[in-house]
C-alpha cells in the first residue's frame, strides 16, 4: 500500500505528471517574451509603446523564472534538481540582485538599467530554452545529417525574419524586400559573402549585428553552440548526442567529442580576438567615410574577423578590402583567418594535440595523441599545394598575356530607356565582386562601346591584379586563399583574365577541408580522388598514402560526392544563363560558371552576375549555397529512408568497355 501510495501522490511522480504542462506553459512565455524584444528592437516605436512592452518582457521573464522553483517544489530529489538547473537559480539570482542593487544605492539610471537587465534576462533564459530543445532533438533517432540541414534552415528563416525589420535597415534606405532578405540571410548563413544589397550602406548597425551573429553560427554550426550550452549547463554531453555531434565536427572518438566541441569554441574565439586585434591599426576611415575612432576601430576589427575566420567574405566597405590591399592586416592577418578556418577544427585539434603531447614522449600518453592523422596529413599537403600553385598559376596567367581587351569587364547591362544611345552599356559594376556583386547597386559605371563589333565596354590595358611584379604576386597570393571559400578581395574580379578565372572557379570549386567554416568538394576529397586515380593507374588494389592503406569505400565516396557537385554546378550554371538573369543582361558562360560555383563553394567572389539575377536566378544561387554549405551527400543521406538489410547473395559479374 505504501508503494503503490509513493508511486501515485510522490513527489517524484508530482513532478513527472506536471512536466508536460509546464513545458507547454513555456512556449507562449518565450514566444511572447521574444516577440516583445523583437517588437522594441525592430521597429521605431513610441515611448508609450514602449512602456507597454516593458510590462509585457517583465510579466514574461517572471513566467519563465517561476518554473524552476515550481519544478523545485515537486521534485523528490530537490539537491539533484539544483544541480541539474544551477544556470536557472544562478540567472534568477543575479536579476533579483542587479535590480535591488540599482534601486538601494539610488542610481540616477536605475530605470534604464532594469530595462537592460530584464532583457538580458529573457534572452539567456530563451537560449536555455533552446538548449533544451536541442537536447531534445538529439535524443530522437533523427538522422544527424537531417538535425545540421534543419538547424541551417532554421537559422535561414529567423535571419530572413530579421532583416525584414524596419530597424535592420538604415534610414534613408530602400526597404528591404523578402528576396533581399533571404538572400542575404542564406548567404550570411551558409557563409558565403555573395550580396544583393551593400552591407555597409544599406543595414543599420542592428542589420550588421544580425549578419555578424549570422555569420558566426553559421561558421561553426548552430547544432556545435547548443552542445556547448549543453556540456556548459549539464556538464556533458547524453551518449546520443555525442554520437550526433560526431557526425557533425567529423571526428572519429565519441569519448573525446566534448575536448574537441570545447577546443571548437575556444580556439574560435581566440582567433578571432588576435586577428581583430592585429588589425585595429588598419581602419583609418569607417565605411561611411568618417574617421575612425577606437570604437570605429574594434567593431570593424571584430567584423572581419570573424568574418574572415569563417571564411564569408563580407564586408562593410562597398569596395570590400580594395582600399587595404598595400596593407600587411589586408595581406597577412587576413589570409591567416581564412587558411585556419579553412583547414578544419579536426585538423587544428589534431595539431595542438600532437604539440601538446609530442613534447612530453612518455611512454603513457598513446601514440595517436603524438601523431598527425591521415586527414590532417592529406589536408594539410593539399592546402599548401593550392595555395602555392594558385599563386603561381594566377601570377603566371595575369603576367604573361599579349592579348589587347583581355582584361575588362565580360558582364554587363544596356542601359535602359528610350533615351539611352546606341552602344551604350552599364557595367554591372565598378568591381562586382569587391562586396559579393553588391557594388553595381552603389557605383555604376558608364562607357560607350567602340561600335557594334566591340561586344561590350572597353576594360584597362593592364592587369587588376596590379602594375608591378611584387603587385601580382601579392594579389595572387590572396586570390589564391580567398579564392578558398573567403570571397574577400584587394582588387577588381571582374577584370581577371579568362585562364584566371576559371582558374579560380577550380579553386572554389575544391574549397576548404572537411570540418571547417568554408565550402565546396574539400581537399581530401580532391586528394582521394587523385589517390584512387594513381592506384588504378598502377594496377593497385587499395588507395595508399603515408604509409597508410584508404578503403575503396571511402574513395567512391569522394567520387560521388565530386560528380553530385559537378553535375549540379553545371546544370545551375546553364540555366541561369537560360532563364536567370534579367533582360538585357550581357554575359559569358564563363561569368555564369564563375558566379555558380562561388554560390557552392561558399564563397563570395563574383564577376559582377549576381546584381543582374532575376528572382528565379536567385533562388537557384540561395539552394546552391544551401547545397554547398550542408553538402550534396549529406542531403541525400538525410532524405534516404531506412537503410535495407544488406542482401545475402550477389548476381553474376560480367565486364564492361570503358574506353
Amino acid at each position: 500500500m505504501r508503494g503503490r501510495f509513493l508511486s501515485i501522490s510522490g513527489p517524484q511522480s508530482a513532478l513527472e505528471k506536471a512536466r508536460p504542462y509546464l513545458v507547454t506553459a513555456m512556449v507562449p512565455l518565450v514566444v511572447l517574451a521574444a516577440g516583445s524584444l523583437v517588437l522594441e528592437y525592430g521597429f521605431r516605436v513610441t515611448e508609450s509603446t514602449r512602456r507597454v512592452l516593458y510590462w509585457v518582457e517583465l510579466a514574461a521573464l517572471a513566467g519563465l523564472m517561476l518554473d524552476s522553483p515550481v519544478r523545485l517544489l515537486l521534485a523528490r530529489d530537490r539537491w539533484a534538481l539544483l544541480r541539474f538547473r544551477w544556470l536557472e537559480f544562478a540567472v534568477a539570482g543575479a536579476f533579483v540582485a542587479a535590480v535591488g542593487f540599482y534601486h538601494a544605492v539610488g542610481l540616477p539610471a536605475a530605470d534604464a538599467l532594469t530595462v537592460r537587465t530584464v532583457h538580458v534576462a529573457i534572452v539567456i533564459s530563451v537560449i536555455i530554452r533552446l538548449a533544451e530543445v536541442h537536447r531534445f532533438l538529439t535524443a530522437q533517432r533523427i538522422r544527424p545529417a537531417l538535425l545540421m540541414i534543419g538547424s541551417f534552415a532554421t537559422l535561414v528563416a529567423i535571419g530572413t525574419g530579421l532583416f525584414l525589420l524596419p530597424a535592420a535597415t538604415e534610414e534613408g534606405q530602400a526597404e528591404t524586400t523578402f528576396m533581399d532578405a533571404l538572400f542575404t540571410a542564406a548567404s550570411a548563413v551558409c557563409v558565403t559573402g555573395l550580396t544583393v544589397v551593400h552591407t555597409g550602406e544599406h543595414f543599420s548597425p542592428f542589420g550588421q549585428y544580425v549578419a555578424l551573429a549570422l555569420i558566426q553560427l553559421g561558421g561553426l554550426g548552430l547544432m556545435t553552440f547548443g552542445s556547448v550550452f549543453a556540456i556548459f549547463m549539464w556538464r556533458g554531453l547524453r551518449l546520443r548526442e555525442a554520437v550526433v555531434m560526431r557526425e557533425v565536427v567529423s571526428h572519429d572518438l565519441v569519448t573525446e567529442i566534448r575536448r574537441v566541441i570545447a577546443f571548437i569554441i575556444l580556439s574560435t574565439l581566440c582567433i578571432e580576438a588576435v586577428g581583430a586585434a592585429l588589425m585595429l591599426g588598419a581602419w583609418d576611415v569607417t565605411y561611411t567615410g568618417a574617421p575612425a575612432g577606437w570604437g570605429d576601430r574594434i567593431y570593424h576589427s571584430l567584423f572581419h574577423s570573424v568574418a574572415g575566420f569563417c571564411n564569408a567574405g563580407f564586408s562593410l566597405y562597398s569596395d570590400n578590402l580594395l582600399a587595404f590591399a598595400g596593407t600587411w592586416q589586408a595581406n597577412v592577418v587576413m589570409p591567416l583567418l581564412i587558411i585556419l578556418g579553412g583547414l578544419g577544427f579536426g585538423v587544428l585539434y589534431n595539431v595542438a594535440r600532437m604539440a601538446v603531447y609530442g613534447v612530453r614522449r612518455r611512454a603513457s600518453v598513446p601514440l595517436v595523441k603524438r601523431r598527425l592523422t591521415l586527414q590532417s596529413k592529406l589536408a594539410l599537403v593539399m592546402t599548401a599545394g593550392l595555395l602555392a600553385a594558385g599563386a603561381l598559376l594566377a601570377y603566371g596567367f595575369e603576367t604573361f598575356q599579349d592579348r589587347p581587351g583581355v582584361w575588362q569587364p565580360t558582364v554587363y547591362a544596356m542601359a535602359d530607356g528610350p533615351d539611352a544611345p546606341a552602344g551604350r552599356h552599364v557595367f554591372a559594376c565598378e568591381g562586382a565582386g569587391l562586396d559579393g556583386g553588391a557594388g553595381m547597386l552603389s557605383q555604376r559605371r558608364e562607357s560607350m562601346a567602340r561600335g557594334p563589333e566591340a561586344g561590350g565596354p572597353t576594360g584597362a590595358e593592364h592587369s587588376p591584379l596590379g602594375r608591378t611584379w611584387f603587385e601580382r604576386l601579392r594579389s595572387a597570393w590572396f586570390l589564391s586563399t580567398t579564392a578558398r571559400t573567403a570571397g574577400f578581395n584587394t582588387f577588381d574580379t571582374t577584370r581577371l583574365s579568362p585562364p584566371t578565372k576559371f582558374l579560380t572557379v577550380v579553386l572554389m570549386f575544391v574549397g576548404a577541408s572537411p570540418g571547417s567554416t568554408g565550402g565546396g568538394i574539400k581537399t581530401v576529397t580532391l586528394a582521394l580522388i587523385g589517390l584512387g586515380i594513381w592506384s588504378a593507374l598502377r594496377g593497385r588494389p587499395h588507395a595508399q598514402a603515408f604509409e597508410r592503406t584508404i578503403p575503396w569505400e571511402t574513395v567512391t565516396r569522394a567520387l560521388a560526392l565530386m560528380a553530385v557537385a559537378a553535375l549540379w554546378v553545371a546544370m545551375v550554371a546553364m540555366v541561369i544563363c537560360a532563364w536567370g538573369l534579367v533582360d538585357g543582361a550581357r554575359f559569358t558562360f564563363l561569368d555564369v560558371l564563375f558566379e555558380t560555383t562561388s554560390a557552392f563553394g561558399t564563397v563570395g567572389l563574383s564577376t559582377g552576375a549576381t546584381p543582374l539575377l532575376n528572382t528565379f536566378g536567385r533562388l537557384l544561387v540561395i539552394v546552391t549555397m544551401f547545397l554547398g554549405r550542408v553538402g550534396p551527400l549529406s542531403l541525400l543521406l538525410a532524405m534516404q529512408g531506412r537503410r535495407e538489410a544488406a542482401a545475402r547473395y550477389t548476381y553474376p559479374t560480367e565486364t564492361v568497355a570503358t574506353s
